[in-house]
């Protein structure tokens, strides 16, 4: 009895024993089990907070922020140099940036880093896209390990006289903050969330004028003037160019396609249009105008470069595609989408059909107002519960009302209304800058979709509602886009936060 007792007695203490040994090695795994999850809390925190430092930063000013002239020479040739000075001006910080903070028995730390990617040059401006790096570092009080973590990102920046279409929605009027959400309010505007860009949508209200009244690049682009001075346009050096007879008479109203030894250039048309239709016949573009002396009827196909130019008179063929620019010097009286009917000639349509040619770039600018009587839909982009889908797209359409006769310089309406016998609810895939007059929708109860960028120097909705969604295709191959648009830039030198994309989240 004694050997048992003492052989359950061993048998239970080593029992025992191996119990409180595991409890030990249990209670120590659970420790740093709960130290390491919160290690890597404090990390993500520190993420967070980099992240949320520069957000703040970002967005403290209202943009877009203006230059000077020297200014925008000085950031041009400092970024060149892979200098800060830009990142400086945007975000009131010298880089790289430092954030720490915390909590109970959890410290966390980050620093942001500025790396130049990719400098974009032009005569006017210039973009900027920097890889921003923040790393973070998480602690816990009394445990020696420390957590890592990583995110990366993308920040782009304009500086100088940049493309207005960049900025999704720009007021050019002078208000006070009360102002600017009555303002708001009474035009019901909202903005459909993006896909890509973590920049935030927002209004952007100007102080001084940063829409312009003239169209010279698109002027010199479209008549294939190489040296272009507005002053000197006189009747008969337009006549020259529209292939005319050098006369000092006025250009007749009518419809011209520019043409030299080195191809097509875009059309020029003087004279209010009573309807401008544009349409889509097999793999070719149309665009049909109509005016009080006839209808002219230009059909290009990009895949078969075949360009078919119908006048009044006679019909003209070339192998050979035309620049992407209709100028206008007069009023669009009715502009929209359309179908081919019966006779051949193409009118417009209230249907929700596509209009603008896939791969096709197009500008419109008219020296008086325009007004939108349907819909203009790119060929591709899909509509699902008020949302465009541009996966399967790759046109784009300019519309600029500039508010100044083209040949003499006299003062004219400008704006872009929204026609009241357009559809209730009426789809605009289209860059709109409106002068002068700004922006306006007649009519009652009508909801407008823009799919692209809308400046204008005024705007009243008539409390109709208005829905915008930036086009982020603008900030694909940045540079072809921005030279095949023709897109108007600011009066004045600016900087302006284009995109800020997230690419990757990292734990070491």
């Amino acid at each position: 009895m004694t050997l048992v007792c003492l052989f359950l007695f061993l048998a239970f203490s080593s029992l025992g024993l191996s119990m409180l040994f595991f409890s030990q090695i249990y209670l120590r795994s659970s420790a740093y089990k709960k130290n390491s999850t919160l290690l890597s809390y404090s990390s993500e925190n520190g993420i967070k907070t980099g992240f949320s430092q520069l957000l703040s930063l970002l967005f403290k000013t209202s943009l877009p922020s203006y230059l000077s002239p020297q200014e925008t020479l000085e950031l041009r040739e400092n970024t060149r140099n892979k200098g800060s000075a830009l990142l400086e001006k945007l975000l009131g910080s010298k880089p790289p940036l430092r954030t720490s903070q915390n909590w109970e028995n959890m410290a966390w730390e980050s620093i942001i880093d500025f790396d130049l990617e990719e400098l974009l040059e032009t005569e006017d401006y210039f973009h900027a896209t920097y890889r921003i790096a923040i790393r973070s570092k998480g602690k816990i009080k009394n445990f020696n390990k420390i957590h890592e973590s990583s995110f990366d990102a993308s920040l782009g920046i304009f500086a100088g006289n940049i493309p207005l279409a960049f900025i999704p929605l720009l007021i050019d009027m002078e208000l006070d903050p009360d102002q600017k959400q009555n303002l708001m309010e009474k035009s019901r505007i909202t903005f459909l969330p993006l896909e890509k860009n973590l920049a935030p949508l927002e209004a952007c209200f100007s102080e001084e004028e940063l829409i312009p009244d003239e169209a010279n690049d698109q002027l010199k682009k479209a008549l294939k003037i190489r040296f272009f001075h507005p002053q000197n346009l006189s009747n008969s050096l337009l006549r020259v160019i529209l292939g005319l007879e050098k006369t000092n008479e006025p250009v007749p109203d009518g419809v011209y396609l520019i043409k030299d030894s080195t191809g097509l250039g875009g059309i020029f048309v003087q004279g209010d249009l009573e309807e401008m239709v544009m349409a889509i016949d097999g793999s070719y573009q149309v665009v049909s105008f109509l005016t009080e002396k006839g209808r002219w009827t230009l059909s290009f196909s990009p895949s078969l470069a075949k360009t078919i130019f119908s006048t009044p008179d006679e019909i003209f063929t070339y192998n050979l595609i035309p620049l992407g620019i209709i100028i206008v010097n007069g009023e669009i009286i009715s502009l929209g989408g359309g179908v081919k009917e019966a006779s051949g000639n193409f009118t417009l349509s209230q249907e929700e059909i596509p209009s603008i040619l896939n791969g096709t770039k197009l500008a419109i600018v008219s020296s008086d107002k325009i007004k939108i009587s349907s819909h203009l839909i790119q060929q591709g982009v899909r509509w699902m519960e008020g949302i465009p889908y541009v996966k399967g797209s790759n046109s784009g359409l300019v519309i600029f009302a500039a508010g100044k006769d083209f040949i003499d310089g006299s003062k004219r309406e400008g704006g872009i209304i929204v026609d009241r016998n357009s559809p209730e609810e009426i789809k605009i895939q289209a860059f709109l800058t409106a002068s002068d007059k700004g922006f306006s929708i007649e009519g009652k109860q009508k909801t407008v979709y823009i799919l692209g960028s809308l400046q204008a120097t005024n705007l009243s909705s008539n409390a109709n509602s208005l829905k915008i969604k930036f086009d982020e295709r603008l900030l694909e191959k940045l540079e072809d886009n921005i030279l095949e648009l023709s897109l108007p830039q600011t009066t004045k030198p600016v900087v302006f936060l284009s995109f800020l994309k997230a690419f990757e989240w990292k734990e070491f």
